[in-house]
Parts: C-alpha cells; sequence; structure tokens
C-alpha cells in the first residue's frame, strides 16, 4: 500500500512538472518540448503548431475536454450491456476498416472553446449511422443539446447519455435551425423545428478490442478517454501516453482501425471536435490500450429499413411460373422496391411492392441489387446484393412435366407441323442435342420410348 502510494505521488508531482513548464512557455516551446519527449521514448507520433496550441492557454485547452462522467455512469452503462452481443471471431475481422473510406462519416466539426465535446461526440455517432443506414448526409445541431438539454451548464461539461436520452425523446433538428454558438445560455428554440434524426436505443460494448471493433464494423461508436496534455499538440501518426490516470474526461468518435500502425500494436481511427486544422485533417490515431480509450463505449441504434431472406432466392426453372416475395423489417411500411444493379433473369420482373414474379426464359445464375425504401419522413432505404439460379427444362422434356413419353413427341409435332406453342425451353425441343429442334427430335424420342434406343442426351 505504501509502496503504491509513492508511486502515486511521484507520478503526480510529475504530471505538475510536466504541465507547469507548459505553462511558462510558448507554443513554440511546448511543441519543441513535446517532440523531444516524443523522439527521447521513440514513440510513433508527431507533433506540431495548430489552432488548438496557438489560440487557446493550457487552462482552455483543458476545459474543452468536458466530458464528466456522474458518480453512477458504469451502473447506467452496464444497464445498456447486451444479452446478446456474440464479438466477431478475431480471424473474421480485417486487420484494417475505415467508414471514411466508404465516404460514411460527416464532416469534422469544431467545438470552439466550450466543453462539449460530449455533445459532438453523440451528434457525429448518430449523422454517421445515418449515413451508413439511410444514405442522408445530415449536419445535425449541436447547439439545441447545449441548449436544450445542459440547461446551463454544458460548456462546462456533460456526459453522451443525456444527449443519447434526448435524440430519442425528441429527436435533433438541423444545425441551420439552431446554429453552434459555443455558449449554453442561448434559448432552447428546438420546438419550433422538426427533427431530422433520432435514435431509438444504444448499446454499450465492452471496452476490448474484438468488441469494440465488431461495433465499428456496424457505425460508429462513441467511447471517451483520457487526454494528456501532450496530446493538444498532435500531428500525425499513432498517439501513446503511458502515464496512469484515472481522469476520464474527453468524448470522440471511432471510424475505423488499423493493426499494422504503432509498429504493429494497432491503432484506433477516430474522429474529434477540434476542427479540420488539428491533427490529421481533424482525426487522429491511438494506440489499443493507452489512455483509458474505449471508456464508456456506445453504438447508437437507429430505426433502419432492412431487407429479410437468404442471399440467395430459391430456384427456379424454365417449366413453371415463379413467384417470390420481398420482405424487409423496420421502417414505416409500405415499402418500395425496385433493381438497381444488373437485372432479373430474362422473363422475371420485380414490381413495386416487391414480388418477383414472371416465367423464366434462360437458364442461368444470377445476381443483382435490389433498394427498398419505406414510407417515412426522411425516408429510411437499404440496398443488397441477390443471387438467382433459374434450371433448363431436361432435353427432349418439350412439355416440362419432368417426365418423357408420349405426350412430348405429340408436343413436338403439334409445334412442328400445325402451328402449334413452341416449347417453353428451346432445350426441351431438342432431344438429340443438335442445338435445333427438328423432325430429327421426334425420331430420337420415338426410338428411345418404343424402339430401345439412347436416352435424350444433356448439354
Amino acid at each position: 500500500m505504501k509502496r503504491w502510494l509513492i508511486l502515486s505521488a511521484l507520478t503526480l508531482i510529475s504530471l505538475l512538472i510536466f504541465n507547469f513548464t507548459f505553462a511558462a512557455t510558448t507554443p513554440e516551446e511546448e511543441i519543441a518540448a513535446i517532440q523531444k519527449k516524443i523522439n527521447d521514448q521513440g514513440l510513433h507520433w508527431e507533433a506540431a503548431l495548430n489552432p488548438i496550441m496557438t489560440n487557446y492557454t493550457l487552462d482552455e485547452r483543458q476545459k474543452l475536454c468536458g466530458l464528466k462522467l456522474p458518480p453512477n455512469w458504469k451502473e447506467i452503462w452496464q444497464a445498456h450491456l447486451p444479452k446478446n452481443f456474440v464479438p466477431k471471431a478475431a480471424a473474421d475481422l480485417p486487420p484494417t476498416f475505415n467508414w471514411e473510406d466508404s465516404g460514411k462519416v460527416t464532416a469534422v466539426k469544431d467545438q470552439g472553446g466550450c466543453g462539449s465535446c460530449w455533445i459532438f461526440c453523440a451528434t457525429g455517432a448518430l449523422e454517421g449511422m445515418y449515413k451508413i443506414y439511410r444514405q442522408i448526409d445530415l449536419d445535425l445541431s449541436e447547439q439545441q443539446m447545449l441548449s436544450c438539454v445542459s440547461q446551463g451548464w454544458g460548456c462546462d461539461g456533460g456526459w453522451m447519455e443525456d444527449v443519447y436520452q434526448h435524440q430519442q425523446s425528441f429527436g435533433q433538428i438541423m444545425e441551420g435551425n439552431m446554429p453552434y454558438m459555443a455558449d449554453h445560455d442561448i434559448p432552447c428554440t428546438e420546438s419550433l423545428y422538426q427533427p431530422v434524426a433520432s435514435n431509438i436505443g444504444w448499446t454499450a460494448i465492452p471496452n476490448d478490442v474484438i468488441s469494440l471493433k465488431t461495433a465499428v464494423m456496424k457505425g460508429p461508436v462513441g467511447v471517451a478517454f483520457t487526454v494528456f496534455n501532450d496530446f493538444y499538440g498532435y500531428s500525425n501518426g499513432c498517439y501513446s501516453n503511458d502515464t496512469y490516470s484515472e481522469d476520464i474526461n474527453h468524448a470522440v468518435v471511432i471510424v475505423g482501425w488499423d493493426d499494422n500502425m504503432c509498429d504493429g500494436q494497432g491503432a484506433w481511427r477516430v474522429k474529434n471536435s477540434w476542427s479540420s486544422f488539428w491533427g490529421n485533417h481533424g482525426y487522429f490515431w491511438i494506440k489499443y490500450g493507452t489512455c483509458n480509450f474505449g471508456t464508456a463505449a456506445a453504438l447508437l441504434d437507429i430505426n433502419a429499413v432492412k431487407i429479410a431472406g437468404n442471399m440467395e432466392l430459391p430456384e427456379g426453372d424454365m417449366c413453371h411460373d415463379y413467384n417470390y416475395q420481398m420482405t424487409a423489417t423496420g421502417g414505416t411500411p409500405p415499402y418500395q422496391w425496385q433493381i438497381t444493379v444488373s437485372q432479373l433473369p430474362n422473363g422475371l420482373t420485380m414490381n413495386t411492392d416487391g414480388l418477383v414474379q414472371g416465367r423464366p426464359q434462360e437458364g442461368k445464375f444470377t445476381a443483382f441489387a435490389v433498394r427498398v425504401v419505406d414510407s417515412s419522413i426522411p425516408a429510411l432505404s437499404f440496398f443488397r446484393y441477390f443471387q438467382i439460379r433459374i434450371n433448363d427444362s431436361k432435353n427432349g422434356d418439350a412439355n416440362c412435366d419432368n417426365i418423357y413419353n408420349i405426350l412430348d413427341i405429340n408436343y413436338l409435332i403439334k409445334y412442328l407441323y400445325k402451328g402449334g406453342s413452341e416449347p417453353p425451353s428451346i432445350q426441351g425441343g431438342d432431344a438429340n442435342c443438335s442445338y435445333d429442334c427438328n423432325i430429327l427430335d421426334v425420331s430420337h424420342l420415338i426410338d428411345y420410348l418404343y424402339r430401345g434406343g439412347s436416352a435424350p442426351c444433356e448439354y
């Protein structure tokens, strides 16, 4: 116990000395001191001047980290742990993943001189979910939450769950309705506007690499961590700081990861709220397991449409009519359906109600994409690929009843000489595999059925 107290005291003294040194120097000297520390310790990141370093004093920078977890935050967070959450196997997770690569992250914002990181974290997470699952690029109002949720204490700190609750109970309006002023004393006018986004709950994510990766693959994840004074000067690379601290003070959004960063130790790709002029265009990389990163992690759930059923549709054939009803869950019925990539096999169509029907006219394996849109405003939509296999008829089975008999001979004679219907499949009329339908196919069937001849061939 005594040893632990001594170590804690030494750590506190070193932090105070480090902070005092920062406070007594210019931003340029601070950056030089940070970079020297990076070089001396062989770390994997770089420091540089940025607006956070030049526009704010150390005390003002520290106030930007406005996350304040309430005393019972663990109890609240644990109540949201899912009973059915199963992390993916490590082998099933890619070594790199980033929602930026597919353009599913909204623009980096600037919280200004206000400790509202907790609001920007929750808002950025909701914007990301809407961009991924509804294909809508929203700019939601952080000022709404600062004025209507915090009630005069928002710039002095708060935590994301308060925003999650308001997103669910009222919804979030557009930035243009209540522009961000970095001032929690701005009156709340949210009732004058129509909310455009909301969540239907949130899920707590265990703070381990595999669980967080599993969640990030579903959407951006809001997390908390500890910001040390050197972090304000971050410019690029894989940030880390092994100093021990229980002061968890900042909220951000994970959008991806790279197992190759930090000399192979891996790092999270994270969206911050200190403008695009800070860090790596407003983002940063941080090593797995450093700075309490991943605390209070949460994945938002939004009312999204999803197409149900397997990717492979039931098989069909050219001898029978085909009927399959697409189905969806979530959102607000009725749904509107359409084919968006490639097309169905010839003879099949899909109407706006999602019914695939018709008589297939070719035997083939086809991949195509379907989009469903619900009736809500703004509309929810979902996009998914499907596959379907259409089987051809058997050679010589002219009437498509899947057996060989006199009816096939009769069918071909009527077609060839009496103006009867063409066999549903060219293959069905070609008993001898000549790629043509003529009297020789009739003769082949007669030989097979009544004279012990060979069976109809197969292509």
